[in-house]
């Protein structure tokens, strides 16, 4: 990506963020969680390179139980794809455990700051994907009902009115499902939904914004508006809040904000920018 602002600064409030025990934790207590791991392994991919690091690796391993499951399907996402981007592998197989979560998951498993409907299919989804565990038909089948019972006729999806963060999970969905024509049914409302009319206030919809506009290939209306606003959470410790009037940062919003900047640059540079160059740089 092209140079971030105080890209150093970033980078440093990563690093005070490391564990003694090699896991991540944003409040900087020794209390670290797979979660804030990956989010600071990702950060530090966008911005450079990942080194090994036995400590952290064997951190994010011991999250997984030995019958190869774990607390919940945004663990086993989190961890999977911090254990990737350090080049290294869970202890044990999470193929049964991760299928069998698609194909029952209940809300009980959602975050309460859960945003999308669709959040839990897409970790279990990205997750098989880590796993190298392909869908079966039925599955794919399942996942495919789920995501068309939120579509309305503006195009976008949700699970009331069509919401950026949902309609962003669905297309990445069903282009991984191999469904890119019906992906291709939401271009109307991404590119109207361009920028609220009071403006960007979370970081949350700007970055599903580019990152849908991404999925879709199509260039997001006003993308220096998006940079600004993203910029202008820039913490003076190095991180990001989460909404243009202020906040602690977090590794997780600090995440989403140097992702979207990547994105509005890959979208400036490319053409064409591709869902598998996406997917595949940022576990």
């Amino acid at each position: 990506m092209q140079l971030l602002p105080g890209q150093q600064a970033v980078l440093r409030y990563v690093d005070e963020r490391r564990c003694d025990d090699g896991g991540y934790c944003f409040y900087r207590l020794n209390e670290p969680n797979a979660g804030d791991t990956r989010y600071a392994l990702s950060i530090r991919a966008r911005l450079g390179t990942v080194s090994a690091d036995p400590a952290t690796a064997a951190f994010l391993q011991s999250m997984q139980r030995p019958d190869g499951s774990f607390p919940n399907i945004f663990v086993a996402v989190h961890t999977l794809a911090g254990l990737a981007l350090l080049g290294a592998t869970p202890l044990h197989d999470p193929a049964e455990y991760i299928l069998a979560r698609l194909a029952d998951l209940r809300d009980s498993e959602r975050p309460p700051e859960q945003l999308s409907a669709l959040e839990g299919v897409l970790a279990a989804v990205e997750a098989c994907r880590l796993a190298g565990a392909p869908l079966d038909p039925v599955t794919s089948d399942t996942v495919l009902r789920r995501v068309r019972s939120l579509r309305h006729p503006d195009g976008g999806f949700g699970a009331g009115l069509s919401t950026l963060a949902e309609t962003a999970d669905a297309v990445a969905l069903l282009t991984l499902l191999g469904r890119p024509n019906e992906a291709a049914g939401a271009l109307a409302f991404v590119a109207s939904a361009g920028e609220p009319r009071d403006g960007l206030i979370y970081i949350e919809p700007a970055a599903a914004l580019v990152r849908a506009s991404l999925l879709l290939r199509q260039r997001p209306r006003a993308p220096e508006r998006i940079r600004a606003f993203v910029l202008g959470l820039h913490h003076h410790s190095g991180g990001f809040v989460r909404s243009r009037y202020g906040g602690s940062p977090a590794l997780e919003y600090t995440f989403l904000a140097v992702d979207t900047l990547a994105g509005l640059d890959a979208l400036e540079t490319s053409s064409e920018p591709s869902l598998h160059d996406l997917w595949e740089q940022c576990p």
